[in-house]
């Protein structure tokens, strides 16, 4: 919807008309911190993949071609035949034959496939897989954490540029009431009803107005440059806000605010997915001197075969234990430092849980007190503008 959006908006001359809505979900879809969030959700989701491997064969293939300048030879005589010794009639004399046994050849050519796989791993696997899966959550929750960050600040953004521009409004207000309440006085000093003093207050007093409306044009400019930056935006376009400010009461019991946070603060189940990491990585650690058994067939074809220039091929198949039994106390260093990482977590957590109990008692005490104030302005309000009214009136008739 948000992309139907832009594209409209884009083709109506860079004039953005924005509901709060339209705002929330543009910055969710284009804010570059969500898009940074996003992407860490990517490198999670990658780190399961790679835990996830443990469990499948791992199939690898290779391939050589070797060429030995020398080869190494073995020289043998054998035995040809006897011929008579002329010499010694009756005697023979054994006719020998020289023969090279060469150890190789030169063109060397191997094929291989290996299979290898895990048959136990004494957790170490499953450990793993859970603590990536963990991480992944923990980091979904960060994410949607970030994502409500966002969505408060273009709010917070938004309801500034209403309140500057109803603030702005409300001074252009005021100028019109001053201006007049000056002709008011300039026509009765043109009567001789109003002296100079009078005249000067009044003219005074409509000056001192303008310093005030040009400071909030100015803020203006700036809260709406801050809500381009939660946007992504240029700073060049232009923004309407549709939506006005409203007053929405708000009624809610403060236990059950206090028990809503403690159950569904995504912050909170983010922490408490990185302490179920912490488990599983405390767990990967005792499994440090463990034994593992894995198995692995390996197919050979190759040229030369043996002592034979030709293509042949072999298979093997290995089971093999590893137990690093000892380990100079390798092992149970990384436990002592996973366990104290997973107490400070685990501190850290409780800690959290007070300081958000603290944080919705301040901010519903907070909240409480500014409807007091707003229903005591509103009060001071109305009673101001009669007020206003009425010596306005009574200025006019001459009673003041």
């Amino acid at each position: 919807m948000t992309v139907f959006l832009l594209l409209y908006l884009l083709g109506a001359g860079n004039l953005y008309e924005l509901t709060l809505e339209d705002a929330v979900n543009m910055a969710l879809e284009r804010n570059l911190q969500v898009l940074a969030a996003e992407e860490s959700h990517n490198s999670a989701y990658g780190n399961l993949l790679q835990a996830r491997s443990g469990f499948f064969p791992q199939v690898s293939l290779s391939s050589s071609y070797t060429y030995l300048s020398t080869i190494q030879k073995m020289e043998t005589y054998h035995l040809v035949r006897l011929e008579p010794d002329p010499q010694n009639p009756g005697s023979f004399i054994p006719v020998f034959e020289k023969s090279e046994m060469p150890f190789g050849y030169k063109n060397n050519y191997a094929f291989g496939l290996t299979v290898q796989q895990v048959l136990f791993s004494w957790g170490r696997l499953i450990n793993n897989y859970k603590l990536a899966k963990h991480n992944l959550r923990s980091t979904d929750y960060d994410i949607e954490a970030k994502k409500e960050m966002i969505k408060e600040s273009v709010k917070e953004a938004y309801y500034n540029c209403l309140l500057v521009r109803r603030y702005l409004d409300v001074l252009n207000e005021t100028r019109k009431d001053l201006e007049e309440h000056y002709n008011s006085v300039k026509k009765r000093y043109e009567e001789g009803l109003a002296s100079d003093f009078e005249l000067l207050r009044a003219e005074v007093q409509l000056r001192n107005v303008e310093p005030q409306i040009k400071a909030a044009e100015t803020g203006l400019k700036t809260a709406y440059d801050a809500l381009k930056l939660q946007l992504n935006l240029p700073l060049d376009v232009q923004i309407k806000l549709k939506d006005t400010l409203e007053y929405r009461s708000f009624n809610a019991d403060l236990d059950s605010l206090i028990s809503l946070a403690l159950s569904e603060r995504l912050d909170l189940k983010s922490t408490d997915e990185k302490l179920e990491v912490l488990k599983k990585t405390v767990a990967i650690a005792r499994s440090g001197n463990k034994p593992s058994v894995f198995a692995q067939w390996a197919y050979q074809y190759q040229r030369p075969f043996g002592f034979e220039d030709k293509w042949k091929g072999m298979w093997t198949f290995t089971v093999g234990l590893q137990f690093p039994f000892f380990d100079g106390f390798k092992t149970h260093g990384q436990v002592k430092s996973m366990e104290a990482q997973l107490r400070q977590v685990k501190y850290m957590r409780e800690l959290q849980n007070k300081a958000i109990v603290l944080e919705i008692r301040s901010l519903y005490r907070d909240l409480e007190a500014k409807e007091e104030a707003l229903k005591s302005q509103r009060d001071n309000v109305k009673l101001a503008r009669r007020a206003f009214e009425m010596a306005e009136e009574q200025y006019r008739n001459g009673y003041v």
